[in-house]
């Protein structure tokens, strides 16, 4: 097998040594195991098996999807996480019409609404904003509504990057510093950064542990996805039912609640251990899952110090979705909208137009990001979702004895996930990208965390497809 026949085929740890049990030596189970069954996962076990592979799936959750989660008990099945599929997204779209799957496109519906802003416990009206007392942002950007939007103009204004691909070329070292260094150097206050960018953060949990080339590459990015179409689409049905065909169609080779403890590799094959005590066998084995639970498996031999290093340090986002049913459009009555920016425990409040009827609003979504989302997780589900309600309803007392929390999600208490993408802090992405981007032995890794040149779904397709040509060349 060959790694041209491939390319036709697709579109454009704990560190220490472990005390794992041994076993007598066996045939392999398979040529690749293949750990989680998120679409990267799913991706490069499909691609491997096209090619004749024989492949084993181990999936920790009772379910496929990784951080796919869609939640089909309420109307339109919104998403518990990842919600779209852009323009770019090649590889994502491919499988998405072999498999027979519907896309929706949600772009206009998503920029339709107004948020009305809500800061120190009242609700600004946009005309009053530019001179309100309140706002905290620099002088040319006081008529700008707070939050990323503004900040991504100012990303813009200033992005050295030529293309997305640049991110990773030695010359953007020079760019790798943090958030916060780079918008003092551009003449904002310490009120400005942390009222517009750490106000329903949108990287990072501060300022100062997100590298502003990050925002580099993904604005560079974004450009890209909307110049080949601009469109925010959606699986028909929830973007769960995309790994799910992928999973269908892999039939027996994915096994479910596997969680997997330990790896042992040799110079001829990888040995995996299980937490129900289950053990598999495989020529080489592909470490898809997200880069937080690969803290929990004990690798035999050690990992390379600098993936080792990388996974231990390496944060992801923390993000927590609380979903609100109204009982009835309490918006009516107060003249204003439903959706809200606020600097509460609410977070980034969204309106949600998942009905046939583009102008139905069917449901509230908050998403509550970085630190706010950590202190949520000190408390349960139901008192997490009592506070955010609270909350909303301070600002918004004829929502009062009208809303239900209907969906809760927490990726960072997740223990299969504990975040949801990786935030490069300064001086990591050099350091350690290129690291998850090569094969450590028989152990090659995937997942979003060792993409290139995407963000998201495609980056999750990007790496399992890189993944899989590894291998091929090597079977």
């Amino acid at each position: 097998m060959r790694r041209r026949q491939l390319m036709r085929l697709t579109t454009a740890a704990m560190l220490g040594a472990s005390t794992l049990p041994r076993r007598a030596t066996a045939a392999a189970d398979a040529d690749v195991i293949v750990i989680g069954a998120g679409i990267s996962g799913l991706y490069t076990a499909s691609l491997l098996k096209e090619q004749g592979a024989k492949v084993r799936v181990l999936e920790a959750k009772s379910h496929v999807g990784g951080r796919l989660l869609s939640l089909r008990k309420l109307d339109g099945a919104p998403e518990a996480g990842g919600d779209s599929i852009l323009g770019g997204y090649g590889r994502v779209r491919d499988v998405a019409v072999k498999l027979g799957l519907k896309l929706i496109d949600y772009e206009q519906r998503r920029s339709r609404e107004k948020p009305e802003i809500a800061i120190g416990g009242q609700v600004i009206p946009r005309t009053a904003w530019p001179t309100h007392p309140l706002n905290l942002l620099p002088t040319d950007g006081k008529q700008e509504f707070p939050g990323r939007r503004y900040f991504e103009k100012v990303v813009d204004q200033h992005n050295p990057l030529a293309s997305a691909s640049d991110w990773f070329e030695p010359a953007s070292k020079a760019y790798d510093e943090s958030v916060y260094a780079f918008l003092r150097r551009h003449g904002w206050s310490d009120g400005a950064i942390a009222q517009n960018y750490e106000t329903n953060i949108g990287r990072g949990t501060s300022a100062h542990d997100c590298s502003i080339l990050t925002w580099f590459f993904r604005r560079a990015w974004d450009k890209v996805q909307t110049d080949i179409e601009n469109v925010a689409l959606k699986v028909s049905g929830g973007n769960q039912s995309l790994p799910e065909a992928m999973a269908a169609k892999l039939g027996d080779a994915v096994l479910l609640n596997r969680p997997v403890v330990g790896v042992r590799t040799s110079n001829t094959g990888a040995e995996v251990h299980c937490q129900d005590g289950s053990s598999y066998n495989a020529k080489f084995l592909v470490c898809a899952a997200p880069i937080g639970p690969l803290r929990s498996i004990r690798f035999d031999p050690a990992l390379p110090p600098a993936v080792a290093k990388a996974i231990r340090l390496v944060p992801t986002m923390m993000i927590t979705k609380v979903f609100l049913s109204a009982r009835k459009p309490f918006w009516e009555a107060d003249g204003l909208s439903p959706a809200m920016w606020t600097d509460t425990f609410a977070g980034e409040i969204g309106a949600l137009r998942q009905a046939e009827d583009n102008d139905r609003v069917t449901g509230l979504i908050m998403r509550i990001r970085g630190f706010t989302s950590q202190r949520l997780d000190t408390l349960s589900e139901q008192e997490a979702g009592a506070l955010v309600i609270s909350e909303y309803q301070k600002l918004r007392p004829a929502a009062k004895g009208l809303l239900e929390v209907v969906g809760y999600k927490s990726w960072a208490k997740d223990p299969y996930a504990r975040g949801t993408w990786v935030e490069w802090a300064p001086g990591q992405i050099h350091e350690f990208l290129p690291e998850l981007v090569k094969p450590a032995g028989r152990i090659h890794f995937a997942g979003e965390h060792a993409s290139l040149a995407n963000r998201g779904m495609e980056a999750a397709m990007e790496a399992g497809e890189r993944a899989a040509i590894e291998i091929m060349d090597r079977l």
